[in-house]
């Protein structure tokens, strides 16, 4: 009779206890869920305020930390992706350049876009110190500034009328359109 007594007390609990990881777990995962949908609304609508939304939505989710971000997060999300693209086509722009020895133009503009990059990269690692303290709008100078020198390297190949264009044209307007989205962000953090 006990040892019935004893079984049955350990069926309950053992039952009670089933039933509570059950309904923390689906709690749990019901949380996760909505902190899912919170963080891609939050994306949806930052990036519903840029010229560029579907590069925003990209470039944003590309990093894990979006995931928790608010637009302050995001905003350093956004400035993280524009320098390391900065970064990237600054070595492509270099690797272009040493590989153009027979042409005295190309390789003339090419060295112009290395020190333009070398420039806009310059600009947004400044950009992100002034991120961190607020300074709002030397942000947005330093980030316009960055998009200026995208465009000077440009204007370099169109002033020489080489016959094929620029090399760069496709990763300068995805720099610069990268660049505008992030100051309509800033923005929204004035």
């Amino acid at each position: 009779m006990a040892s019935s007594k004893i079984f049955y007390s350990v069926l309950l609990g053992y039952f009670l206890l089933m039933s509570s990881l059950v309904f923390f777990g689906t709690s749990i995962r019901s949380h996760l869920a909505e902190d899912d949908k919170s963080s891609a609304d939050l994306i949806s609508k930052t990036c519903s305020h840029t010229l560029y939304y579907e590069i925003c939505v990209f470039s944003l989710k590309s990093d894990p930390r979006s995931e928790t971000a608010d637009v302050q997060g995001l905003a350093d999300i956004a400035l993280s992706v524009s320098i390391a693209y900065g970064e990237e086509t600054l070595a492509h722009v270099t690797d272009l350049k040493s590989k153009a020895t027979e042409n005295e133009t190309l390789s003339s503009c090419l060295g112009d876009c290395v020190q333009e990059y070398n420039d806009a990269v310059g600009d947004l690692q400044e950009a992100a110190d002034a991120l961190k303290v607020k300074s709002l709008e030397n942000v947005k100078t330093l980030v316009s500034s960055a998009m200026t020198d995208s465009d000077t390297c440009e204007e370099g190949f169109k002033e020489m009328e080489l016959g094929d264009g620029s090399p760069l044209a496709d990763r300068s307007q995805y720099f610069s359109k990268l660049c505008s989205n992030l100051l309509a962000i800033t923005h929204l953090l004035s």
